[in-house]
């Protein structure tokens, strides 16, 4: 699935005033634009639902918002989209949510109908209502709403219970749809040269 979009697309919409600004960032303009080597489209769920239905074993996706990649098989079976989004957006930074917190070790998320619950796979970390609710602040400028395509998770009502020593339950979540569906766009533009020089002695 490419994610990468078409100039000529982009300069069309940039023109209609079709693109805005993600404060604090600057606005975009047509120079920035076209001095952009590549611009890719952060996607949804809905590409890989729609990979999905065409029965397909694996799937190569370029950008995504990454709670799409968890999220998308457990909506297309009919799973609450806001609680499959959250969940995904825990999973995607591994056990970061765990104490002490990982990003190179794993979590494993159970998805119920009404609540999911999240466990670290280290017998060495452990999942507390702190840990777990503290993540949403991770690289996050608000904790209640975080923004995504077509909308943002709302943690306004999110509870998170204690269920063992290291499991935690999470409900409660929404997901408030946004009144036209936008996705994010990440571009990249040379500014200049970088050099990374190695050297080595040996003293035999």
């Amino acid at each position: 699935i490419n994610s990468e979009l078409p100039k000529e697309s982009l300069l069309s919409a940039l023109r209609a005033g079709k693109i805005t600004p993600l404060a604090p960032a600057e606005a975009l303009t047509e120079e920035m634009l076209l001095a952009s080597s590549a611009i890719v489209g952060q996607m949804g769920e809905t590409p890989f639902i729609e990979a999905l239905d065409q029965g397909v074993d694996l799937i190569l996706a370029g950008r995504a918002y990454d709670p799409s990649v968890f999220a998308a098989f457990a909506i297309r079976e009919g799973f609450d989209r806001a609680l499959a989004l959250h969940l995904g957006k825990i999973l995607e930074c591994a056990a970061i949510a765990a104490l002490p917190g990982s990003g190179s070790d794993s979590m494993l998320g159970t998805l119920r109908h009404d609540h999911f619950i999240v466990e670290p796979l280290a017998d060495n970390r452990r999942c507390t209502t702190l840990s777990v609710a503290a993540h949403t602040l991770y690289e996050k400028s608000d904790p209640y709403h975080l923004p995504g395509p077509g909308g943002a998770l709302n943690l306004t009502g999110s509870k998170f219970t204690q269920i063992d020593e290291r499991r935690v339950a999470v409900s409660g979540t929404t997901f408030d749809p946004s009144e036209t569906y936008g996705i994010k766009l990440e571009g990249a533009r040379k500014i200049g040269y970088r050099t990374i020089s190695i050297a080595g002695v040996s003293d035999p």
